[in-house]
């Protein structure tokens, strides 16, 4: 299963050349229970298919059931690698001619396919990366919930641009030449190297960044025998806890009362983030607001506010 309790995997190819995209273009998005953002995609004509919105995506992918049901075969010798946040698997490639997303068509787009494993999330089709995301200017409108992708270099994007903005820093993984994105965020007092990944449906610091806020792990360990107990049915018995209450900023943007899932994940080794204080924000903490996402000019605006039960409806 490629996506933990509170997080989706984040999954790692080259990127494919730019899109050619030159109209604005449009399409409602939604937000499911566990926070995530999610849209409607077109594979060769075919669909909708549902797809969750990944900025910590490298590769878009497909599950089986779809693959399936639009018949592609293999595409090429060999498997994609695909990096999980608890291990890696090998992926079928497999090669559509065209995917439409808000109006705006890829070709040429290698796609990975997850096989069918009897767990795959209610609903979901597959993930949209930034194989096609960082193509455009995206823009996730909240009060409109419109899912709007601009090219780069669109004056449309200037309205956004005046909304309140956080640095997107890219950073590659030691032996994976794959751009992620990092954000400057502040716990409390404490600033933290953060991965933006709105894949995840919850935030999530590991245990070095859980301690320079006062939250020790001394004080969770467990008894030997109820680890014992908690490995055997868990596989682990490394402390997994919620921290609750926490002031969260991004510059100008700030969210109180916030909750926290603190845990010493492998998605942390992942991102080559395990031996320093550090933090993964997930799509919960924007649900209420629109994002600008400034993929070429590596900035994040964060728009206005739209209240989660105002509008659920």
């Amino acid at each position: 299963m490629w996506r933990t309790i509170v997080l989706l995997a984040a999954l790692v190819c080259a990127a494919a050349p730019p899109a050619h995209a030159t109209q604005p273009a449009e399409q409602p998005y939604r937000i499911d229970s566990g926070s995530r953002f999610l849209t409607a995609v077109m594979i060769d004509g075919k669909g909708p298919f549902s797809f969750v919105i990944d900025t910590a995506s490298s590769r878009t992918l497909i599950y089986e059931h779809v693959r399936a049901a639009l018949g592609l075969a293999q595409s090429q010798p060999g498997s994609l690698t695909v990096y999980g946040i608890n291990s890696t698997a090998n992926a079928l490639p497999v090669k559509p001619g065209v995917l439409t997303v808000a109006g705006q068509q890829v070709s040429g787009l290698t796609l990975g396919v997850l096989p069918y494993s009897g767990r795959e999330p209610a609903g979901v089709d597959g993930i949209l990366g930034i194989d096609v995301l960082a193509r455009y200017f995206v823009v996730l409108d909240r009060s409109a919930m419109r899912l709007i992708l601009l090219p780069p270099d669109s004056e449309a994007a200037g309205s956004y641009r005046d909304w309140p903005d956080t640095p997107l820093t890219p950073r590659r993984l030691k032996n994976i030449p794959i751009n992620f994105w990092y954000l400057p965020a502040q716990f409390g007092r404490t600033r933290l190297t953060t991965l933006f990944d709105l894949g995840a449906g919850m935030t999530m610091m590991n245990w070095f960044a859980a301690e320079r806020l006062g939250v020790h792990e001394r004080d969770f360990k467990l008894p030997a025998d109820v680890a014992a107990a908690v490995r055997d049915v868990l596989g682990t018995d490394e402390p997994v806890v919620k921290v609750s209450g926490l002031d969260i900023a991004l510059d100008r943007r700030h969210w109180d009362n916030q909750t926290v899932l603190v845990a010493d994940s492998d998605v942390f080794t992942h991102f080559n983030l395990d031996e320093s204080p550090a933090a993964i924000v997930g799509a919960s903490l924007f649900r209420d607001h629109s994002l600008a996402i400034d993929f070429a000019n590596h900035r994040l605006h964060i728009g206005p506010q739209v209240k989660w039960e105002a509008s659920r409806s």
